[in-house]
């Protein structure tokens, strides 16, 4: 589980809030316990305020794990937990998620590239390759005829972060995150080694 003072940070948050910035000091202290405490390899939490025609509100700002040559491995965005009460507010996430992602993932260092959406205390769990550039889950396509479909189903924000199952799916992404930098970072120093070793031989 969440250490206790994490989930207190959570436990915070008025239920009913429609202000998602009201998370913002749980699920720092959230990404602060999982990418600092447990990990031999430094890395950074940035703000980040998306910024397009779409949706200008500087105030819905995305939280980006980063190395530190501030290269992004994984997004978290958040939303007011009544967000998932509506199709057209699941909706406007998703494409929200998926235009993070394309527009993040050409500075990514990782061949996965995470993103977590959440709803309150309620999770999605996104993921790119950054090869291929597809998305999963994959995009539900509408009928185009203007027929209202509900495509993104609130059951896709299914786990909660302050229970073991919700907790255990994040830390399986940080995990996985942190697996993949270090392979990097290896690669980089036996690659080095190897030029070095060339250029003395």
């Amino acid at each position: 589980m969440l250490p206790q003072q994490v989930l207190d940070k959570f436990a915070d948050v008025p239920a009913d809030t429609t202000n998602e910035n009201e998370y913002n000091g749980a699920y720092t202290a959230l990404l602060c316990t999982t990418m600092y405490s447990t990990s031999l390899v430094p890395y950074m939490i940035w703000p980040h305020y998306p910024l397009d025609e779409e949706d200008p509100a500087t105030a819905r700002v995305s939280f980006v794990a980063l190395t530190l040559q501030y290269q992004p491995l994984f997004v978290l965005q958040l939303y007011p937990p009544g967000h998932i009460n509506l199709p057209s507010t699941r909706i406007a996430a998703d494409n929200k998620m998926r235009r993070i992602l394309h527009s993040v993932c050409p500075e990514t260092v990782v061949p996965k590239f995470y993103g977590i959406s959440a709803m309150g205390q309620k999770l999605a769990f996104y993921s790119m390759d950054t090869v291929s550039g597809r998305v999963h889950p994959d995009r539900v396509p509408t009928a185009g005829d203007g027929t209202e479909i509900d495509i993104v189903p609130a059951n896709r924000w299914e786990l909660d972060i302050t229970t073991e199952a919700g907790h255990q799916q994040f830390m399986k992404v940080v995990n996985d995150v942190k697996s993949m930098d270090r392979n990097r970072i290896c690669q980089e120093i036996s690659t080095w080694l190897n030029n070095v070793l060339c250029t003395t031989q």
